[in-house]
């Protein structure tokens, strides 16, 4: 009943739940997968009879779905309210990476979760295939799993109910009667994983799984024993199956509870002596780590031991995940049992030890760069009782670990351990701390940088110091110290190695100071933080870490944020990241700012007005900014540009002209900072002085290029500009005497390749021509290339360049003796045509060496060596064999196998002709079969360019930094970087949403675009074409929009005009208004009423049928062809004129009568066109018009 009654809360408890986060029960389409197909397993109405396609033939039992092995798109679907009893799920088969297998539910989820419970059985056995890196640690021997998945990928599982629990009545172990903290208790599992045969297992996704009760061995670490774990383990056949290891794990939204030992554990691996010394090289994580593993959004409660551990894993994340109540069972109560000691295979020896008895919270084991992250951890528990750990985090032996934006509170240890020697390189920042019972920080033997910055750190009242253990080398940025408490904190001692470093830290409430000579130190009373008090003390009511990256939000840790005039706001220095992580926002997602903050929350108070960047050099005294790579636009440049919230930056050029944020940034140009109620600040943009060559396919001895280059086959100046790089802001040509030549030149003897700093400086060299390539006499070692490489790879593995170089010997070295190199007594001789060159592979290893000779240029090459090579140089070998190898790039041209020494290989041969392509390899390889004593072999390689023409087959590289310029409704310029080819570029073609826009080639680097669609998004692509009309691929998409058409509106006209006004009559003008968008006719109203149905298409009117004296308003709107109709035109008013005679004359035929200002006076008119004498209703009294009244207002002029 305790299972059902925990199931039942917990689904009560994820209701409502957000997207993201752990997640309401799912449940899959009951319905046949297109590609695999879906069984359905229900434990009360099912029958193992059945075939299992349909729900109404579902199985009863795991065990049927056990038989089968799945394949791609198959579904395994549980029925919601199943209890598989004595149970367990072992996968056999793999999905596909477009089909994976998933394992999922269906029915009712009323009904609640389908539940494994397990109890003890599902047993397989584990073994690593070799002991562990600590002799004591367990690695063989019997487990029971509810769910294992050995070699098995791209399968996902979700929505199950787990437990695994020793206290069932029909438990495996009732029989022994094993106390629950008994040393020889089985392991047991939730979920287990095992990588072992397939070479590298790919996509493992678990997500939204309940475990609870998995009551595994308390004392064993790495048998698969706890909630999930996943292992490596060694394979049978290594060579046929390549290295074991995962790619591609999840885990998310998975809740787990009252697990033992671990909570979640992924990675422990068979391979972990190569992890060897705290430095993790990306070559050993890229061949022997576990990749792409993300742990998310997981509850973890009442762990016995550790709650999340990552171990040899290569760049994991680890986010938004919950700890309560970690270690629980790691202290002298319950880990109490002597475990057996063991032999080197595994074997107990009959005696035992007590040690082990260690758990944190969250944290990685010999991984590189993992990322921590969001995450929240309470009361990891029995510090005091034990545990030799109990912190919430611990950066323990690994290389680039970053804790940042983590909450923690009421820990039973220190907030952070840095531990042991083989813990370098640490990041820890942007976390909030509160009241961990050991203080802040723990460093514990660390050794290497360890960066702690911008942290809020609230410390309990009675902790008298910072540290816990005190060992290890500390960096303390821009940290927060703030001691609760009555007094100020008596701190014994702040620095008691001498090898902590203080820097611009805030001490509140303390007695003394540490040697910081940019302390922030601050008396009790003083408003730091807004509430130190008001952090959460356990995991949220929906267990989901509480988000807090949305700068504007409301959360539960703005106490912690800084109080209005803190003295921590704008006190911050700018610190930079020792391990490479960028510096982008505050815990609370608010970007920091050119003038930093203390503690782990930032402000908008804005501070002096200064410019920084992680990316250009900028002198703050001269106020200059340097470096600034060749093409970068203004948008670029302030993206890069790093000032307080609401300082805006605009940059100038050189006549003081704002520009736009396409245009270049170069030298002499000024970039000003204003900020409201400061005063502008003008930094000047200096061109850069750097004209060194940085890289080169060219072999370069002090100021001599050495190209080759043929009559047949010349090298272009294009070419050569493609084979060099120097800075982004240098430019590179060819000139001989002082004329530059074009790309399409070629090159020749003496002739000077010159690099041009922004600034004008010049670095020539002289290009001499170069043909033979010869191992030893173009030795360069220390130094690898620029033509010639010593290079190694491993069984599965890439070729990669030798790093170690023998100290003694002109050799690279691989296992300490081993590599190619020349045979001469030391470094100091200069080899001659006499030199032999030297290669030999470690034996018993399956490491392969080379001599490499990248391909400088497209051609044909001859191979040859020495007359009298390849052979064993020394005398008596035995125990095994070398084999030798030509390869073009994979391709193997020829090999030989050496056994006797001082023994020519008749069969290695000479090649007259090679077609090779720029950046090729050639490779000369040795690898040692088995365990010869003398592997050492002489070959010298010797790679010679002949006078044969090639075709021009290579294609002009992608042309870079294109951007758009210009943008109008209907036009756009586009701009793009010169592209390089072999021999010359000789156009570009420019795509516009993917076809091609121009008909001939365009011959510079800009073209502009014309008759576009105004509001309109376009997609624009370059490509670069040569004379032989390769093309290159296009440039990757730039996206830009066209303005919006701008709507002229449609303005009334202006200046009316009345004149000629007599008795019964007036005439109107008026003009168009200058700006307005064109009218095609008017409107004229009189007295408010419109006088005209017909447009006029004039600007003037004769208006008629007046009445004497009476005053008129006058108004005219402008109408356009959509019959649109403006504003009126600004009120114009006027006055009849009296009759001069009551002489009663004969009335002629009525005009139109407009409306006079006297609103009783109204009239309807109708169908009234300019120039129509048509019916009028008129005013009732009448309106007469003499021709003498005419003549009178005609000889009067205007009337205004």
């Amino acid at each position: 009943m305790k299972k059902r009654w925990v199931s039942g809360m917990l689904a009560f408890l994820l209701v409502g739940t957000t997207v993201g986060s752990m997640i309401p029960i799912k449940t899959a389409q009951a319905e046949e997968n297109r590609q695999g197909k879906t069984y359905y397993v229900d434990s009360e109405n099912g029958n193992d009879k059945n075939d299992g396609l349909s729900e109404r033939k579902a199985f009863q039992t795991l065990d049927k779905v056990n038989e089968l092995t799945l394949g791609a798109g198959d579904q395994i679907l549980l029925k919601n309210g199943s209890v598989f009893e004595d149970q367990a799920l072992h996968i056999k088969g793999s999905g596909s990476e477009s089909a994976p297998i998933k394992i999922s539910t269906y029915g009712d989820e009323k009904d609640g979760r389908p539940q494994i419970n397990t109890n003890g059985h599902g047993q397989w056995e584990l073994n690593y295939g070799q002991k562990l890196d600590n002799q004591n640690h367990k690695w063989h021997g019997t487990v029971s799993s509810s769910i294992l998945l050995k070699d098995v990928e791209y399968i996902e599982i979700e929505g199950l109910e787990i437990t695994n629990d020793r206290d069932s009545a029909t438990d495996a172990e009732k029989d022994k009667n094993y106390k629950y903290n008994d040393a020889e208790c089985m392991d047991r599992t939730g979920v287990a994983g095992v990588a072992q045969n397939k070479g590298t297992v790919d996509h493992i996704v678990l997500d939204d799984l309940y475990i609870h009760d998995v009551t595994g061995n308390v004392y064993n670490k790495h048998m698969t024993n706890g909630g999930i774990y996943f292992i490596v383990e060694k394979p049978e056949n290594e060579s046929a199956t390549g290295i074991a290891r995962y790619n591609d794990v999840t885990i998310q939204n998975c809740y787990l509870d009252t697990v033992n030992r671990w909570g979640i554990a992924v990675g422990y691996t068979y391979e972990w002596a190569k992890f060897n010394g705290g430095a993790l090289s990306d070559e050993t994580m890229k061949t022997y780590a576990s990749s792409d593993v993300v742990i998310q959004n997981n509850y973890l409660n009442n762990v016995g031991g550790d709650a999340i551990t990552t171990m040899y894993l290569d760049r994991p994340i680890i986010q938004y995940n919950v700890s309560e109540n970690a270690a629980a069972q790691i202290n002298t109560t319950d880990y109490t049992d002597p475990q057996p000691q063991l032999d080197a295979n595994g074997n107990p020896t009959g005696k035992t030890h007590t040690g082990g008895r260690v758990a944190a919270g969250i944290w990685p084991w010999k991984c590189k760069n993992a990322v921590f992250q969001y995450n929240e951890c309470f009361k990891t528990l029995n510090a005091a009782k034990g545990n030799g750990d109990g912190q919430p985090w611990d950066a323990d032996y690994g290389d680039g670990t970053n804790y940042q934006y983590n909450y923690s509170h009421g820990n039973t240890a220190s907030t952070i351990m840095f531990c042991g020697g083989e813990s370098i390189n640490n990041t820890f920042r942007y976390n909030i701390s509160v009241h961990e019972d050991m203080g802040p920080l723990d460093p514990a033997g660390n050794s290497g940088n360890t960066q702690v910055y911008n942290n809020t750190f609230v410390i309990k009242e009675g902790i008298r110091s910072i540290w816990y253990r005190d060992s290890g080398p500390v960096t303390m940025e821009n940290n927060i110290f703030y001691f609760d408490g009555e007094q100020p904190a008596q701190i014994t001692n702040w620095n008691p190695r001498n090898n902590k470093v203080y820097s611009n830290n805030l001490f509140y409430n303390v007695s003394s100071y540490p040697d910081d000579k940019a302390a922030v130190k601050v008396e009790k009373g003083t408003p730091v933080l807004v509430d130190a008090k008001s952090g959460p003390v356990k995991a949220a009511e929906d267990k989901q870490a509480r988000r807090h990256e949305d700068p504007a939000a409301t959360t539960v840790f703005d106490g912690f944020k800084l109080a209005e005039n803190s003295p921590a706001i704008n006190k911050g220095k700018v610190v930079i990241d020792r391990n490479g992580y960028s510096i982008d926002h505050d815990f609370f997602g608010h970007a920091v700012t050119a003038t930093p903050e203390i503690g782990a929350a930032e402000s908008d108070v804005i501070g002096d007005l200064v410019l920084r960047s992680v990316v250009y050099q900028i002198d703050q005294d001269a106020r200059t900014i340097s470096d600034i790579p060749k093409n970068t636009t203004v948008e670029q440049f302030c993206e890069n540009a790093i000032v307080d919230t609401g300082v805006t930056i605009t940059v100038k050029a050189r006549d003081g002209r704002p520009l736009e944020n396409t245009d270049i940034i170069k030298g002499g140009m000024t970039v000003t900072l204003l900020g409201e109620g400061k005063e502008s600040v003008v930094y000047t943009v200096v061109a850069s002085s750097d004209n060194e060559l940085k890289l080169s396919y060219y072999e370069v001895k002090e100021k001599t290029i050495y190209v080759p280059f043929t009559e047949k086959n010349p090298t272009t100046v294009g070419e050569l500009k493609k084979n060099v790089e120097a800075a982004d802001t240098a430019e590179v040509s060819v000139v001989n005497g002082e004329t530059a030549l074009k790309d399409q030149e070629n090159v020749a003897d003496s002739m000077t390749m010159r690099i041009t700093a922004e600034d004008g400086k010049t670095n020539d060299y002289t290009i001499k021509q170069k043909n033979m390539y010869n191992w030893s006499l173009d030795y360069a070692g220390p130094r690898q290339g620029n033509v010639w490489f010593g290079q190694k790879k491993a069984v599965s593995g890439e070729w990669t360049e030798i790093k170690e170089y023998d100290s003694q010997y002109p050799n690279w070295m691989v296992n300490t003796y081993y590599g190619p190199g020349i045979d001469e007594a030391n470094h100091n001789v200069t080899p001659t045509e006499q030199t032999h060159g030297l290669l030999s592979a470690p034996p018993s290893t399956g490491v392969s060496t080379a001599m490499a000779y990248r391909v400088p240029k497209d051609g044909t090459v001859s191979f040859h060596v020495k007359d009298d090579e390849p052979y064993l140089r020394q005398n008596g070998n035995s125990g095994g064999t070398v084999t030798l190898k030509l390869l073009l790039n994979d391709e193997e041209k020829q090999s030989v196998i050496l056994e006797q020494s001082k023994v020519q290989a008749k069969d290695w041969k000479s090649f007259d002709k090679i077609e090779v392509k720029r950046g090729d390899y050639i490779r000369v390889t040795a690898i040692s079969n088995e365990a010869p004593t003398k592997p050492s072999v002489h070959v010298t390689p010797v790679i010679t360019y002949l006078n044969e023409g090639i075709a021009d087959t290579q294609a002009p590289e992608i042309p870079a930094n294109v951007r758009c310029t210009h943008i109008t409704e209907t036009e756009a310029s586009v701009v793009w970087d010169e592209a390089l080819d072999n021999v010359a570029v000789t156009g570009y073609n420019v795509y516009v949403n993917g076809t091609k826009h121009n008909t001939v080639l365009v011959d510079n680097t800009q073209y502009k675009l014309t008759e576009l669609e105004p509001d309109t998004e376009y997609l624009i692509q370059i490509t670069a074409v040569d004379a032989a009309g390769n093309e290159s691929e296009k440039s990757a998409e730039v996206k830009f929009t066209t303005q919006k058409e701008v709507m002229m509106e449609l303005k009334a006209p202006v200046n009316v005009n009345v004149f000629d006004v007599t008795e019964a009559s007036a005439k109107l003008s008026w003009e168009k208004a200058e700006d307005g968008k064109e009218a095609v006719g008017y409107y004229i109203y009189v007295g408010g009423n419109k006088l005209n149905k017909e447009l006029i298409v004039s600007t003037s009117y004769d208006l008629k049928n007046l009445k004497a004296d009476t005053q008129y308003s006058v108004q005219i709107t402008a109408v356009d062809a959509d019959g649109n109709e403006s504003e009126k035109s600004e009120k114009e008013t006027f006055k009849t004129l009296k009759t001069e005679s009551e002489k009663e004359e004969p009335t002629p035929t009525p005009e139109p009568a407009p409306t006079p200002d006297d609103k009783d006076s109204i009239c309807k008119t109708e169908a009234v066109k300019t120039g129509d004498h048509g019916s009028v209703f008129v005013w009732a009294a009448g309106i007469l018009i003499s021709v003498s009244a005419v003549s009178v207002v005609l000889k009067r002029g205007k009337y205004r």
